[in-house]
């Protein structure tokens, strides 16, 4: 039986970026892949945070929820809030109106994924 050769370390997040407002893709999965959220509450629950997001520095673009994760585009204003403490935010959300639902925890796995759009390209 051979060793599997060992997985590169990810790349950190970027401690600085040099942009006022700079926006991500970010992909955040339901624990365990659960599909749990393509559900009515959840959309809904989604739509009031990005409305209110403005008012906390946050600007929601295109997204998408899937049954077992979501891909958000988010433009934030770093004075006001990073993406860490917005992501934790969302997923609050979100878990309270799963919770409303009957839905047990946990929900969320404790990562993320993001991506600084630098480009038009990315």
């Amino acid at each position: 039986m051979t060793a599997e050769p060992p997985r590169p370390q990810r790349l950190r997040r970027l401690e600085v970026v040099f942009v006022d407002s700079p926006a991500y893709f970010v992909t955040a999965c339901a624990v365990s892949r659960r599909k749990i959220l393509a559900r009515r509450c959840v959309q809904e629950a989604f739509i009031r945070f990005a409305k209110n997001g403005p008012k906390r520095g946050a600007w929601i673009g295109k997204y998408v929820l899937m049954p077992d994760h979501l891909h958000v585009f988010v433009a934030l204003d770093e004075e006001k809030i990073n993406l860490a403490d917005w992501m934790k935010s969302l997923k609050n959300t979100i878990s309270k109106a799963l919770r409303v639902q009957k839905i047990p925890s946990p929900h969320w796995q404790k990562t993320f994924f993001d991506h600084v759009l630098r480009s038009s390209e990315s």
